[in-house]
């Protein structure tokens, strides 16, 4: 009981290390670094457009691009459509009071960052989680660790397409993962023919149906956020 106590303690501590260097890394002045870009004003303007409109296609989206087509749909709708959903719980902006200086802009843009460096802590365990899955915990810590601290994440703070895709794409890749682990125990249980077995068999294949279906849902979101995610 003792020794099982002291693995599950070791397993938090090697879990919550990468999770706070990640949370440094990603919400530590978030209003400050990176600098703001165009392409996150594109994306906050078309979820307020969700929340003042209840449409997803914002018609000035033409606008957001090159010219050499005045068509104004650039990329599937679920990035404003999650953003406008989780500005409506929280009262953004209106709960902010805007108002035209400097540090009220700053304000307006540090909370979706704030949500965008969540999504990252959230990239980081789900990408422990499959490091460790598929190989071990040792691999899946320095994994994480490498992931939170790279220098290559840091446009993951800032409010783009593939910030908002990541956690779908990563939490899609570990229900396969669990589809596949699963799809071996019934191979396994297949080759055994006592009553036992069979529900076992019974139980894993309906996993596998359910974990197969998660995984291509979250897949699909991925893709309807971003249509790259795909590749």
């Amino acid at each position: 009981m003792k020794l099982a106590l002291d693995i599950n303690y070791k397993h938090i501590v090697m879990i919550s290390i990468p999770l706070i260097l990640s949370l440094f890394t990603h919400l530590y002045n978030p209003e400050g670094f990176p600098c703001n870009f165009y392409d996150e004003g594109v994306y906050l303007r078309r979820a307020l457009y969700v929340l003042d409109n209840g449409s997803p296609q914002d018609p000035s989206s033409r606008f957001d691009h090159g010219q050499g087509s005045t068509s104004s749909y650039d990329h599937p709708h679920f990035a404003q459509l999650l953003l406008a959903g989780i500005f409506k719980m929280i009262g953004y902006p209106s709960s902010l009071n805007p108002v035209p200086t400097i540090q009220s802009i700053e304000m307006l843009y540090t909370v979706p960052r704030v949500l965008m460096g969540l999504f990252a802590v959230v990239d980081t365990f789900l990408l422990y989680k499959i490091a460790e899955f598929r190989y071990d915990r040792r691999v899946a810590f320095i994994a994480s660790i490498l992931f939170a601290v790279m220098p290559i994440t840091w446009f993951l703070r800032r409010v783009y397409l593939d910030s908002i895709l990541m956690p779908f794409l990563l939490s899609s890749i570990l229900f396969a993962l669990y589809a596949m682990r699963w799809k071996k125990d019934v191979d396994a249980d297949n080759n055994s023919s006592n009553l036992q077995s069979d529900k076992n068999v019974i139980n894993q294949s309906r996993n596998i149906v359910i974990t197969t279906i998660v995984s291509g849902i979250l897949l699909g979101i991925a893709i309807y956020t971003k249509i790259p995610a795909l590749t």
